[in-house]
């Protein structure tokens, strides 16, 4: 249970460009490919009157290999941009790319795939493009796949363009110099990257934005008035719904109040409509209508949340789009109005004086839950002529809870009891795609081997869900377990572990490689809780201490207390950070391996 995946969203016409690298600025033993050096060139220009981008890159790569050494360049153009020209030597090969999880894309890359038989010798490749429509044209990374030597990076903007500007990100630490001029003709921004370490990409690292040195562009849209208008344009299609009154009644069939209905109408969406990332031309940013969404029985975030804003204005709420950048947009939309700062669409209820923000690509929360990827974001509300911007609420760390908990008594020296999980918010929905994905054949096994330890030490029966709804707060499911491996007996003592030794996210973070800061998937309180019944004849001879370690990123802490005739056990990992830097690692190891310690401690039970 450590791979957490939220849904992703990504509205096109965000560039992307050398999406890796490292924060450490030394060649390493196995770079066997170098670029020696690289000019890359952005110029904004008119072509018959119409703004365009025009983009002239030229690499030289250089090996350091005893053997044959294949650089490859990967060139990206699709309907906003043009491939003008490629050359080079080596083997061309055209292809479709479409990013993981999105499920289709109009992005497509020559690559050119070269090669270099000596060490020391080089090659070279170029190429030329056109963006056709500065809007997307959004971002520009400035590291490359390998170890850069030389590379420099230049921006011109005409006069005529003067509301262009650029935005430096993620330049701290990283090898670069900068230069601005301004000319009667222009700007020119210049860009000189030196002995910049190629792309490495640790495992729970943060999101490349938030990482990697890029620059920002800006000016497509004046103010966040006029990147609402847009977007609202975009938005302005058919919303008739055919034997709209007859779902309707499907839908709402059990409903008796405006909190069933509109319950029920967001758990009908999320239930019968699949959620698929859709980022091919202006389909990225336009959705489809309902009346489509329904009959494909699938739809991407915009899609969904315009056929769940439909579904509900029928029913007489006042429910809007908003577009939304999620965590991996570290800036806002009235902060920088440009279409990288929006990735995801939601549909905003207006209800009872408070906002609801319903996220339908997620399946297994209730309306009331906005989910982590959104928390603390800007939203851009649609609101008439101008747009309403308001933060989606950032919730506790303990609005999302993964929780395991077992009640035993003592049985042919064996622990002998119930186990119950229960989990809500983002543990929630993550949990239960999870099952979801897997199958029916194999969900009783997911559920059984999360309630059983690490080591399947237990045995685990009669597993079922007593509680599945995605409009509830809390699911649940449990079933019978017989750990024996818990109990130890010395003649008149027994030795008992009440640790389940089932846990998340206690792993110790491995820096030996490392390069990045760590990244949690998620911010919640992961609990573990065990009672015992004392058996007669005993009494507890020994009960181990409470002890609680904290770090900048969580708190962890491990209880024993006696109730009457119970003993208890409880610990608790608290992430409050998703982000541990890199530095505060063996720290945060520290304090796992001493929290694990405490918690391991067995009770003494004596006659």
């Amino acid at each position: 249970m450590n791979n957490y995946k939220k849904p992703i969203c990504q509205l096109a016409g965000t560039l992307f460009l050398a999406l890796f690298s490292t924060a450490t600025h030394a060649q390493k033993w196995d770079d066997k490919i170098l670029i020696q050096q690289c000019n890359d060139r952005y110029s904004l220009m008119f072509d018959h009157e119409k703004p365009v981008v025009k983009n002239t890159k030229k690499i030289t790569y250089e090996s350091n290999s005893s053997v044959t050494v294949y650089p490859e360049t990967d060139i990206l153009y699709g309907e906003y941009i043009a491939l003008d020209d490629v050359s080079g030597r080596g083997v061309k090969q055209y292809k479709n790319i479409t990013p993981e999880n999105v499920f289709y894309d109009d992005t497509k890359a020559c690559i050119l795939r070269g090669y270099i038989d000596k060490k020391g010798k080089t090659c070279t490749a170029a190429f030329e493009r056109t963006f056709k429509d500065p809007k997307y044209f959004t971002r520009i990374y400035l590291l490359e796949d390998y170890f850069i030597r030389n590379k420099t990076l230049t921006i011109t903007i005409p006069k005529e363009m003067s509301g262009y500007r650029i935005k430096e990100m993620n330049f701290k630490g990283y090898p670069i110099q900068s230069k601005h001029e301004t000319t009667a003709a222009g700007e020119t921004y210049t860009y000189q990257i030196t002995q910049a370490d190629r792309m490495k990409e640790d495992k729970h690292m943060p999101p490349a934005s938030n990482v990697y040195p890029y620059l920002l562009i800006t000016g497509a849209f004046q103010d966040v008035n006029a990147l609402y208008t847009w977007s609202k344009e975009m938005a302005n299609v058919d919303c008739t719904i055919p034997d709209l009154k007859a779902l309707l009644q499907e839908i709402n069939a059990q409903s008796k109040t405006d909190e069933d209905r509109i319950s029920n109408t967001f758990r009908w969406v999320q239930d019968h409509i699949r959620y698929v990332a859709f980022e091919a031309g202006i389909a990225g940013h336009r959705p489809d209508t309902p009346k489509e969404v329904l009959r494909k029985r699938y739809g991407d975030c915009k899609g969904m949340a315009l056929l769940l804003k439909t579904l509900l204005k029928a029913q007489g709420f006042d429910a809007r789009l908003a577009d939304i950048g999620t965590d991996e947009i570290s800036f806002k939309m009235s902060e920088v109005p440009s279409l990288a700062s929006a990735n995801h669409v939601v549909c905003a209820l207006f209800l009872n004086g408070k906002i609801r923000y319903l996220d339908a690509t997620c399946n297994h929360i209730p309306y009331t839950y906005a989910p982590q990827h959104i928390q603390g974001s800007e939203a851009m509300i649609e609101n008439g002529d101008r747009p309403l911007l308001k933060i989606v609420p950032r919730l506790r760390a303990d609005a999302s809870i993964d929780s395991l908990a077992y009640q035993y008594k003592l049985q042919d020296n064996a622990l002998v009891g119930q186990a119950t999980y229960h989990i809500r918010g983002d543990m929630k929905e993550w949990f239960m795609g999870m099952a979801d994905d897997a199958g029916n054949k194999k969900q009783d096994d997911i559920l059984g081997n999360n309630l059983n330890s690490d080591a399947h030490s237990m045995t685990v029966t009669n597993v079922k869900w007593t509680d599945k709804d995605a409009r509830h707060e809390w699911a649940r499911f449990g079933g019978n377990v017989v750990n024996k491996a818990a109990v130890q007996q010395a003649d008149r003592e027994l030795y008992i572990e009440l640790n389940p030794h089932n846990n998340l996210f206690d792993g110790r973070i491995d820096t030996t490689q490392r390069t990045h800061d760590f990244y949690f998937p998620v911010r919640c309180n992961v609990v573990r809780q065990a009672s015992l019944t004392i058996p007669a004849g005993y009494r507890v001879d020994y009960l181990p201490p409470s002890a609680t370690f904290s770090t900048p990123e969580g708190t962890l802490t491990c209880r024993f207390s006696r109730q009457g005739n119970t003993v208890l056990f409880h610990q608790k990992m608290q992430i409050n950070r998703r982000r541990i830097p890199l530095a505060n690692i063996p720290k945060w190891n520290e304090a796992v391996s001493k929290w694990k310690d405490a918690c391991n401690e067995q009770v003494v039970l004596k006659k």
